[in-house]
């Protein structure tokens, strides 16, 4: 093969070989961002949630429903649920959730959010992507509520305001106040983070009706299992009780309307932060995010095991919907750009074997001199491998160069769909060395693609045929 025709053929591999490259790059570095917003702003590392067939999310269940609400089951049995995920030497924190859907309403203004139900501080410690801007964060046994700048734009609350969460309940409503205790922001801007409040689980559990215990396997001593038996007559208990017409609220808010009045707010304990069973979710922080598959998997099996009706799930299933049709996004693009590439590698293929196939004379000539089949097949496997990998080695470069001129170039977006999609507001990616391996192990496909089938072509010729200019 000429000089001319083999520096042609490298320098058309290259391009095609940096054009992916540089492709794989971006994804792999958006993949990688989505990720990290997620998980270090609501997700964790993995979940822990009820196990059953609706997708349910930390938003709670994501089935197109229509006519009614779908109430987000609590985790049974919690207690014995988080012992297991703790002994795991690859946990660093677990944190537990409960959400409900509310309206927030803040003077005049009012939206509809997500209230996490959560232990403030050490729900922060979590998730290091939040940064508290104004105030000071309620403690785990603590109530209020964190404003994220976004919502309390919207809202027109600042630190120390009472904001009012209300939640339908038949024709009545349960109506619930607490001081803004703090206001935070994230550090990717992202719609999907905007949904929701972060507010202490208790006044989350008053707003949803939930009792401050689930079920556990405690066993009943003996003793105290004596007084169900014998004869017992349950109108004693209440031989003294005298009736009454009614019952008064001495302290009721007359100023309400009679439709919004609801029953009066339970008295703070922090028994029912620090002790309570009653939570929908338990987000797990790893030290290796990467570990995140094999403890999913291992937890899972442990769970199945103990016919506990609890899952673990990644970090996508967890963000819901929004998160999944990003991948989807990205995946039907990766596909398009596969297809591209695709039709751009049979051009590159058919260029090396019609450059083998036309030196059938010059294969015919060596072999009536005596050079043997393996003799000739080595000399064209180590010319192609020569053209492929030089040119995959150039992809390379080339992709570092480009990638760098690309980030260094600024490129910012304020469009909300395009920063989730690219997990950032500033298009910033580099090859790693997964992209790199890729590349050069394409090049050595389309080496192998390249040699294996012309060379079996050229050799089925006679020597005789093949000097004569046969193919």
């Amino acid at each position: 093969m000429s000089r001319k025709s083999s520096i042609v053929i490298i320098i058309f591999i290259a391009i095609s070989l940096t054009l992916m490259t540089v492709i794989n790059a971006v994804f792999e570095s958006t993949e990688h961002g989505v990720e990290t917003v997620y998980t270090k702003s609501f997700t964790g590392d993995l979940v822990i949630r009820y196990d059953n067939n609706q997708p349910l999310s930390l938003f709670g269940d994501e089935t197109p429903m229509t006519g009614y609400l779908t109430t987000i089951p609590t985790l049974v049995p919690f207690s014995e649920v988080q012992s297991v995920i703790s002994a795991y030497s690859a946990v660093e924190s677990v944190v537990p959730q409960v959400t409900i859907q509310t309206a927030i309403e803040c003077g005049d203004e009012r939206d509809v959010l997500y209230a996490f139900g959560v232990p403030g501080q050490s729900y922060l410690a979590a998730m290091p992507s939040i940064s508290i801007i104004e105030g000071t964060p309620f403690g785990d046994n603590e109530r209020g509520a964190m404003l994220s700048t976004g919502t309390a734009r919207s809202l027109h609350a600042q630190v120390g305001d009472e904001i009012q969460f209300i939640v339908q309940d038949g024709i009545s409503a349960r109506i619930r106040a607490v001081p803004v205790t703090a206001i935070y922001e994230y550090a990717v801007a992202n719609s999907v983070l905007e949904k929701m409040v972060l507010v202490d689980s208790f006044t989350v559990r008053s707003l949803a009706g939930m009792t401050g215990t689930s079920i556990s396997n405690e066993q009943i001593s003996e003793e105290k299992t004596d007084l169900l038996d014998g004869d017992f007559d349950l109108d004693d208990l209440f031989g003294e009780a005298e009736d009454m017409d009614a019952f008064f609220i001495d302290n009721a808010d007359e100023s309400l309307p009679a439709a919004d009045v609801t029953e009066s707010v339970p008295e703070y304990s922090p028994a029912d932060f620090s002790e309570s069973t009653t939570w929908n979710y338990l987000l797990v922080r790893l030290h290796d995010s990467d570990d995140a598959s094999s403890v999913i998997r291992s937890l899972n099996r442990q769970f199945r095991k103990n016919s506990w009706p609890v899952e673990a799930t990644n970090w996508r299933n967890a963000a819901g919907s929004t998160a999944l049709y990003l991948y989807w996004i990205r995946l039907i693009f990766n596909i398009g750009v596969i297809v591209i590439l695709a039709a751009g590698f049979i051009i590159i293929n058919n260029t090396l074997v019609v450059g083998v196939l036309n030196r059938t004379q010059e294969i015919g000539t060596l072999r009536a001199e005596g050079a043997s089949r393996l003799f000739i097949s080595l000399q064209c496997m180590i010319e192609t491998f020569t053209l492929t990998v030089s040119a995959g080695v150039l992809a390379c470069i080339l992709g570092f160069i480009v990638s760098a001129a690309v980030s260094r170039a600024g490129i910012t977006f304020d469009n909300s769909f395009l920063i989730q999609l690219f997990g950032a507001d500033t298009l910033n990616f580099a090859p790693t060395w997964s992209t790199i391996g890729s590349t050069l192990g394409m090049s050595i496909i389309l080496g192998l693609v390249g040699w294996i089938y012309p060379v079996r072509t050229a050799l089925r010729v006679s020597p005789v045929q093949a000097m004569q200019g046969a193919s």
